[in-house]
């Protein structure tokens, strides 16, 4: 008979065992995790799921955690947010930009050339910076469990190669968020705002002629297929961030030792390790768009690049005058924005 001390041991060295879990009674703590991503993409089989099965082992079985995805619950990934805040679910997985004006400071992190490349260093300098900056307004009543960055994101275009600043004169390309949208203005180009499902759909029908977007979800939406150049400067452009959220008031429930599980598997930590995740797949979904039929990868060169960057300078002065206006320190925290960028640098 596996007395209870074995089962603890097997638990600290990662062995999950549910039905030992199970034998110790039914869990003191049930939580809903309710998020848009579909049940097959890395976010839940290398994320959410293993997440919910660790924090389970841990707590010796007296916390469960049902994970949702594909918005099973109900609702639009818009709803997210407030479906966490009015108590419907107590841990959510959603983006910035699904909240427009909710996250702004956190969408400072996905302004164009001020990221580090990597998501491995991107996202704990990201869990940081929102820690210092703006845990007590954007993130009042969430525990942040982790923000990570995707990998490294370029321009997909499905006719016309961009490889200059004048060539992005006219073009309409899909974004997911308001600073990434205002900088492809800045650029020259139209910003549209799409759905991810049905982004594929809309470049193979000339709704938009490209798409700025991270490597790693290219292969497995197959965008490859009906974007055959990609445009891509030394570290990429920008990389989008990623927020695993859980209610206060569900985490103040916890007594002590099992407020410790959760932190335990959070944070900076957390974050980095989701990084690695995302940067390993980065190298898989270049070389499927190299393998599929007419794809170029086009080289931005730094003097190019150079020229890119000063276009987009409007941008970074409208969101630190947008900082500036709702009572943070703008300037400051775009220094900060700098300093995590030169970090790749130096």
């Amino acid at each position: 008979m596996i007395q209870r001390r074995d089962l603890l041991g097997l638990a600290a060295a990662g062995v999950v065992l549910p039905a030992l879990v199970r034998a110790q009674g039914a869990p003191q703590f049930t939580f809903r995790l309710h998020s848009f991503s579909s049940p097959t993409a890395l976010d839940h089989t290398m994320h959410l799921d293993r997440w919910a099965e660790r924090i389970a082992t841990a707590s010796g079985g007296r916390i469960k955690v049902e994970v949702y995805p594909a918005m099973q619950l109900g609702g639009q990934p818009r709803d997210l947010v407030q479906q966490l805040e009015d108590g419907v679910v107590d841990l959510i997985w959603t983006v910035p930009g699904f909240t427009p004006g909710r996250f702004m400071g956190v969408e400072g992190l996905e302004l164009p050339f001020m990221n580090t490349g990597l998501s491995v260093s991107e996202s704990p300098a990201a869990f940081n910076f929102v820690q210092k900056h703006l845990a007590d307004n954007e993130f009042r009543g969430i525990k942040i469990v982790a923000i990570n960055a995707t990998d490294r994101a370029l321009v997909h275009t499905t006719r016309k190669p961009i490889r200059t600043l004048e060539d992005w004169r006219g073009m309409r390309i899909r974004v997911a968020g308001r600073w990434i949208g205002e900088a492809v203005t800045a650029l020259g180009g139209t910003p549209v705002g799409i759905a991810l499902p049905g982004v594929y759909e809309a470049l193979a029908r000339g709704q938009v002629e490209g798409m700025m977007i991270n490597w790693a979800i290219t292969q497995p939406f197959r965008f490859y297929e009906v974007a055959k150049f990609h445009s891509e400067p030394r570290g990429g452009i920008f990389q989008g961030m990623i927020l695993t959220l859980m209610s206060q008031r569900s985490y103040n429930r916890l007594p002590a030792d099992l407020k410790a599980v959760i932190d335990a598997d959070s944070g900076a930590p957390l974050s980095a390790r989701l990084g690695e995740i995302w940067d390993s797949q980065t190298q898989p979904a270049i070389d499927a768009t190299k393998a599929a039929a007419g794809n170029e990868i086009i080289e931005i060169p730094d003097e190019e690049k150079a020229r890119w960057r000063t276009a987009v300078q409007p941008v970074y002065d409208a969101w630190i005058a947008e900082m500036t206006r709702r009572g943070r320190n703008g300037r400051a925290m775009f220094e900060d924005i700098q300093a995590i960028a030169a970090s790749a640098r130096s």
